[in-house]
């Protein structure tokens, strides 16, 4: 980018307020990483066309030049809960593309399911709105029949404060669907085009493009750093960008309805609730672990008392047993004796009985 102008000087972020950064003169900014400072950012036709356009890697011929958007668009479907589902930036484009666009700092239990739920969601919102739009009214009634299973374009965009690209030289990938037995080739083609994800790694990006060179870079590293590490430019649109999160162009009244709703309370409840099973699983092993260990050490502790009383038990039955034997086949002997040598019947009988 040509004409930069130095950068902010950073760098404080207040102690009370995490979403705000002061530089080096004491001005306050509103860092655009939480849901509701990136809307306060995003609240802007021209810097949303120019973010999309920048991100999308538009041409001249298929770039955006007219769109209407909508902050935390109500999809009213059905939805399994009692809670709606919500979509951060909905946008819709005059030919006709929908695109939600995504802003997530921490990835939590089923984020890859969350993200095919929202495009499920994201696809239904936009075949409604395109059966309402002026190209399809105007069909003829053939046309309309012809027409009837037709969904339009949707992109969902998903920027995400954490690693979750698996490839180390990529910040950005494109997801969607693919034949299995096409992509054993070289020249896989998506199937349905029409439909896909863009993925975007912002801590990849900002170790992959440490300098500004294009408008995407401009907003992945505002998006990933902040206000106060971008470079300015003599770019108005890029300017009114950094001056949407000035802290003193926001109305205070603005800013305080903003602060109750900064955080994702649903992806904190799924965290929480997953570290909480996390922890009792391991506490229940490790007591499992534990039991076993003192139940084996006293099983075995009993069992060797109990043999060895068992044991003697047996050995002096079978001693005495061995013992009576020995004593029988001496007595014989002697009555055998005692009789070869003239004793009679009646004496040899008494001598007998003598213990």
């Amino acid at each position: 980018m040509k004409n930069q102008k130095k950068r902010l000087v950073a760098t404080t972020q207040t102690s009370d307020k995490p979403y705000i950064v002061r530089n080096a003169a004491g001005e306050e900014f509103l860092l655009p990483t939480y849901p509701e400072t990136f809307r306060a950012l995003m609240d802007d036709k021209e810097l949303i066309r120019d973010f999309l356009n920048s991100i999308l890697e538009l041409d001249y011929k298929h770039e955006i030049t007219d769109l209407s958007y909508e902050f935390e668009k109500y999809i009213d479907v059905f939805m399994p809960g009692d809670k709606p589902m919500k979509l951060d930036v909905w946008v819709k484009t005059k030919d006709n593309r929908f695109i939600n666009i995504e802003l997530q700092n921490r990835q939590h239990p089923f984020f890859y399911d969350r993200i095919q739920l929202y495009n499920a969601y994201q696809i239904l919102r936009g075949k409604y709105d395109y059966n309402k739009s002026e190209t399809f009214l105007e069909y003829s009634e053939k046309e309309k029949s012809t027409h009837y299973y037709e969904i339009p374009e949707t992109v969902s965009i998903w920027l995400c404060n954490f690693n979750i690209l698996k490839q180390k030289n990529i910040y950005k990938d494109v997801w969607t669907v693919y034949s299995e037995n096409d992509i054993k080739g070289k020249n896989a083609r998506p199937i349905f085009p029409k439909n896909k994800y863009i993925i975007v790694d912002l801590p990849k990006f900002a170790k992959l493009r440490r300098n500004i060179q294009s408008h995407e870079d401009f907003w992945l590293k505002l998006l990933r750093k902040g206000p106060l590490e971008v470079v300015g430019t003599r770019d108005s649109l890029l300017t009114k960008a950094l001056e949407r999160l000035r802290v003193s162009n926001v109305k205070p009244k603005f800013l305080k309805n903003m602060e109750k709703t900064m955080f994702d309370t649903n992806a904190d409840r799924a965290i929480l609730a997953d570290e909480m099973l996390k922890a009792e699983a391991k506490a229940m092993r490790r007591g499992m672990k534990r039991g076993l260990e003192k139940g084996m050490e006293k099983g075995m502790e009993k069992g060797l008392a109990q043999g060895m009383e068992k044991g003697m038990e047996k050995g002096l039955k079978q001693g005495a047993k061995q013992a009576k034997a020995k004593f029988a086949a001496r007595d014989k002997k002697i009555e055998k004796f005692l009789r070869s040598n003239g004793v009679s019947p009646e004496l040899l009988t008494a001598a007998l009985a003598i213990k």
